[in-house]
């Protein structure tokens, strides 16, 4: 999986959910009430931070807030050349493995099959957020899913001008 405009167009319900439904023995039953009846408030008000990021301006460049540090982006300047596209897609890299370092993936619940679909959410919010906070940049979302599994899904974006119409 790879894509430059992330589109989460697939929507299948998580194990966990669906086994949660079925212990309710009511079909009718949704994502959002499980949030409600399982206490998710917390959890969603934490997610707020993930799904819409904090972003601060450096250089040209933006980049995520808590992946910004100005010594290290002085040194991703230096080792990329100045190459701004390149320098922001480093630094907003987001494996998802690491945001859930301490959930376990691979138990009965199968939450690292559900992690591609949470990249391609992540990566559509991501579009609409940044596009709407810089309308004069153009956007690209990248959500991946390394083939040899080796970062696990990821998401980072970069920005460029947009080219004026009056040259």
């Amino acid at each position: 999986m790879s894509s430059s405009r992330p589109s989460w167009s697939d929507r299948k319900l998580p194990a966990f959910f669906t086994r949660w439904r079925a212990e309710w023995k009511d079909e009718e039953l949704a994502p959002a009430n499980y949030l409600d009846f399982e206490g998710g408030l917390r959890f969603v008000l934490a997610a707020a931070w993930l799904f819409c990021p904090e972003t601060v301006e450096y250089r040209g460049c933006v980049f995520l807030k808590d992946r910004f540090g100005q010594d290290n982006i002085d040194n991703w300047f230096t080792t990329l050349d100045g190459d701004r596209e390149r320098i922001e897609a480093v630094v907003n890299h987001v494996e998802l493995w690491s945001v859930f370092n301490n959930t376990p993936l691979t138990d009965d619940d199968h939450l690292g099959e559900e992690l591609p679909q949470l990249a391609l959410a992540l990566g559509e919010s991501w579009q609409g957020i940044l596009a709407t906070r810089y309308p004069d940049r153009e956007i690209t979302v990248e959500v991946s899913d390394e083939e040899d599994g080796s970062y696990g899904p990821t998401v980072t974006f970069w920005t460029s001008p947009v080219p004026s119409v009056f040259g």
